[in-house]
């Protein structure tokens, strides 16, 4: 009887088909897409690219609204008719928060040493270095040691130099020039040895392997020049605390020790009573707007509304927002603000949040040059959102991150997980006042201004034309106007992206400094301006097609490699994506295995019913 019982209860479950939800880790989707232009060579890229990448991630032909990164492959930057079919974000745009990585498939003729590309702010606050990022490629100089150099005003302030091993290798060298002289800066990068570039007689520049034809004066692949102005304006900083924190105060004080930052302070001391400094405003004001970066703490005590509008600030704004816990977020509007929606309909999957205590201090692994951080109390997390960088993990082979800076719409969101990171602000001369000034900084310089100018190329030939974009963040704007030094009025054309207009002019035939000025009607009116220079010595990279693909991928934090060096795209997604934890529904009821013990309880109960004589 027993064996009968069991037979019904497994064809009952059978027909109730129960379903039992786990928690685990899912794998990350992977977009691998090949142009429609790419040589064919790109085929076998794919083929190996999709066999090292397929037992970790999940391996999709196309770019889809849920890919935590991509890999482009082609020979040229895409164009809406070289991408294989349309993708969720349509073509030829893409997120702005999705990781991309290219391989470039185009060869470039001849051997030495070239400028790929060159990544530097268009302005700095007063007496800050200038941060470049210059890509270098060399062909056929393996053995052989190249300098790359950073002048300003005619003075070397930053050099770096690196060693060929490979015939065919790319080179990320980090400079940090020193502002010299009068804004806007003039930054002058230059390889030494100059291996594939010689002068002859009229000034031309001549560049090996192009047959010995004479380049433009002014082009080059081994010399460019890059212009930096001056931010004017300071770096506006709010400080909201629901209640006193000693996290948020030590950060404050660092802040407050710099130059460059305006800091204002809103903070309840008690119900009903609290300080208020340089025109700080409650979250819901509409006046936040005017702070780039807002720091929380207290956040036990943050209220559902602050956490909404927080989200608006970066959502809307495209501001910056740093939450400072001082204890476990467990629940309540503070984890909203982290982990809630994403404002695309869909819930965030919520990380893995632990907290870890630690015996002694540890010395948290940062990005370089970033000063170091300690702390003993951590949040760590062990998943993210796409899109996030680590600013910060635990040292070690475990590598968790501890501070994390998250897209959240069109702005930034940070965690910082080292609750008690004030506790050790003396140790290693001050590390911890460099640490945050140099994070926030880079947070606020990332928020878009109000309205904002720039102009292609930024150095200009005489009686070269120039073209001017101009973007506004406000959708309540009326008449859009722009002028060139005054009395040279520009036409603005609307662009397809909403708040974008784009203008031609004519640069001067004299050599000096010019301004582009653009205003545009509103409730406040807003203006702006950019410095640009007239220069016939100026140096321009020489476009190439091979270099063209690495601006999608500059543009969206991923790297551009050639064939050749697959492994370094391999160990960078490896370390740039990581496979989110979310619920896995089982059904257990449906393994076919089942149907053996549901078999043999029939046939023993069978059997024992025929040996006692029943039926």
């Amino acid at each position: 009887m027993t064996r009968l019982l069991v037979a019904i209860v497994i064809a009952v479950a059978g027909v109730i088909d129960p379903a039992i939800t786990l928690s685990g880790a899912s794998c990350a989707r992977i977009a691998l897409v090949t142009l429609r232009s790419a040589p064919p060579a790109a085929d076998g890229i794919r083929e190996r690219l999709a066999r090292d990448l397929s037992a970790s991630y999940e391996i999709v032909p196309q770019l889809t609204s849920d890919a935590a990164a991509a890999i482009v492959i082609g020979d040229r930057y895409p164009d809406r008719s070289d991408w294989p079919e349309r993708t969720d974000a349509g073509v030829p745009g893409v997120p702005d928060a999705l990781r991309i990585a290219t391989v470039t498939t185009a060869e470039t003729a001849g051997s030495g040493v070239r400028i790929v590309r060159i990544d530097s702010p268009p302005d700095v606050p007063p007496g800050t270095a200038i941060h470049l990022d210059v890509e270098i490629e060399g062909r056929g100089v393996a053995g052989n040691t190249t300098d790359v150099t950073a002048s300003v005003a005619g003075l070397e302030t930053a050099r770096a130099s690196h060693r060929w091993t490979k015939d065919l290798e790319r080179w990320h060298a980090a400079l940090e020039a020193v502002p010299v002289g009068d804004p806007p800066y003039v930054v002058r990068v230059r390889l030494k040895p100059d291996t594939t570039e010689t002068t002859d007689g009229s000034g031309r520049t001549v560049e090996a392997g192009d047959s010995e034809t004479p380049v433009v004066s002014g082009f080059s692949r081994t010399m460019a020049d890059v212009v930096v102005d001056v931010r004017r304006d300071p770096l506006r900083v709010e400080f909201y605390d629901p209640r006193p924190s000693w996290a948020t105060t030590f950060l404050r004080r660092a802040l407050e020790a710099d130059a460059r930052f305006r800091v204002a302070t809103l903070s309840s001391i008690a119900r009903g009573v609290s300080a208020q400094t340089n025109g700080a405003v409650p979250p819901g004001d509409p006046r936040l707007e005017g702070f780039a970066v807002v720091i929380v703490g207290g956040l036990d005590r943050l209220s559902a509304a602050d956490a909404r509008a927080l989200d608006r600030h970066m959502r809307e704004r495209g501001g910056a927002v740093v939450v400072v816990p001082d204890q476990r977020i467990d629940a309540g509007p503070a984890r909203d603000l982290v982990f809630g929606d994403t404002g695309s309909g869909s819930v965030r999957r919520q990380p893995d949040l632990a907290e870890r205590l630690l015996e002694q201090p540890a010395k948290l692994t940062v990005t370089a040059p970033a000063a170091s951080l300690q702390a003993s109390e951590l949040l760590v997390l062990r998943s993210l959102p796409p899109g996030s960088d680590i600013v910060a993990r635990v040292p070690g082979s475990d590598g968790s991150p501890v501070i994390v800076s998250m897209p959240r719409g069109d702005g930034r969101l940070m965690l910082s997980g080292a609750m008690d990171g004030w506790r050790f602000r003396a140790s290693d001369s001050a590390a911890f006042d460099r640490f945050w000034q140099s994070a926030i900084a880079g947070l606020a310089l990332a928020v878009p201004p109000p309205i904002a100018v720039s102009v292609d190329p930024p150095i200009l030939f005489p009686g070269e034309r120039g073209e001017v974009t101009v973007r506004v963040r406000s959708h309540d704007v009326g008449a859009v106007s722009a002028s060139f030094d005054g009395d040279q009025p520009i036409r603005l054309i609307p662009a397809a992206e909403v708040g974008v207009y784009r203008g031609r002019f004519v640069a001067r035939e004299t050599a000096g400094r010019s301004t582009v000025e653009v205003r545009a009607a509103a409730a406040q009116p807003l203006s702006a301006s950019r410095t640009l220079l007239v220069q016939p010595d100026a140096r321009r990279l020489r476009a190439t097609t091979a270099s063209s693909l690495g601006l999608l991928s500059a543009s969206h934090r991923g790297i551009d490699v050639t064939p050749e060096h697959l492994a370094d795209l391999t160990r960078f997604l490896r370390g740039a994506v990581t496979s989110p934890r979310a619920p896995l529904v089982r059904h257990p009821m449906r393994s076919t295995w089942w149907i053996l013990p549901f078999a043999l309880c029939l046939s023993a109960e069978w059997w024992l019913r025929r040996r006692r004589g029943l039926r």
